[in-house]
């Protein structure tokens, strides 16, 4: 519940534009966002830079993972003096664009605020106007709106408990369950699901299926605490990293699985296997 309150007070008490950040914010950003989706959305959700304003939504707009990788860097590292590679070349060019970019003011939070008012306008004209039509006024309508902050927050924090629960237990899985489950059985029931198109159930069962046996092969540990950035930096395999991304995207970012993504599953999981010399 305290958490709750906090979340009501950060919302009822607004002190600045939750969109902004520095250059080095987004360098950050951009260089966890590489192996992180969660980083990923908060750099889309970026609109300013420095009291500029940007679309940097746009700007990493691609269906292209490397393409997206080679702009991620460009934005980790910094502008170079000569872009390495076309990719590179192509994510300055695009982020150096007019439209992503406002003008530069003397007051270094004048375009923010003007900004912020000109957006917030008619919610500022809907409030004085549902606040005459009701009893107590605006004293009565601030208490009713925090109280559905209240509940959204109560609501939103126990939907995070509930799937950060559900993300240990299934890391609780491998290590506990090491030695009890066949990787060849998950493998089956992940055929069966990718059978009746459960593309999601299908990549999460291979991926566990595929780490018990790279942690068998001692390739990975089993233990509770293993993530996949962890196993990614372990096995140090372009296929595995595809795997993997692809695995949180789709079990903790909350993207739809595609029934092509369980089949490209099913082959990569052989070759990073036969890369590594665990046998399948």
């Amino acid at each position: 519940m305290r958490r709750a309150l906090a979340v009501t007070a950060g919302v009822l008490v607004f002190v600045g534009p939750a969109s902004a950040a520095t250059s080095g914010q987004v360098r950050r950003l951009a260089a966890e966002a590489r192996t992180d989706p969660a980083a990923l959305g908060r750099l889309r959700s970026i609109t300013a830079v420095d009291g500029r304003r940007v679309d940097l939504r746009r700007a990493l707009r691609t269906s292209s993972r490397r393409e997206l990788g080679a702009r991620l860097e460009a934005l980790a590292s910094g502008p170079p003096a000569e872009p390495a590679f076309p990719a590179t070349a192509e994510a300055h060019r695009i982020l150096g664009q007019g439209r992503f970019h406002g003008s530069r003011v003397p007051r270094p939070f004048h375009g923010a605020l003007v900004w912020l008012g000109q957006r917030f306008a008619p919610v500022t004209r809907a409030f004085h106007w549902l606040a005459r039509r009701i009893p107590g006024g605006s004293s009565a309508l601030w208490i009713l709106l925090a109280g559905i902050v209240v509940l959204c927050s109560t609501a939103v924090a126990a939907r995070t408990a509930e799937r950060r629960g559900a993300s240990q237990i299934a890391r609780g899985e491998l290590a506990h369950d090491g030695g009890a489950v066949d990787p060849r059985q998950l493998e089956r029931e992940a055929d069966k699901a990718e059978a009746e198109g459960d593309a999601a159930t299908a990549l999460r069962l291979r991926f566990r299926a595929g780490l018990l046996r790279l942690g068998r092969a001692r390739v990975v540990p089993l233990r509770d605490s293993l993530t996949s950035g962890e196993a990614r930096r372990l096995v140090r395999l372009d296929d595995f990293d595809d795997l993997a991304w692809t695995h949180d995207e789709v079990v903790y970012g909350g993207r739809s699985a595609r029934l092509e993504d369980a089949v490209d599953a099913r082959e990569r999981w052989l070759t990073v296997l036969q890369e590594k010399g665990v046998r399948a």
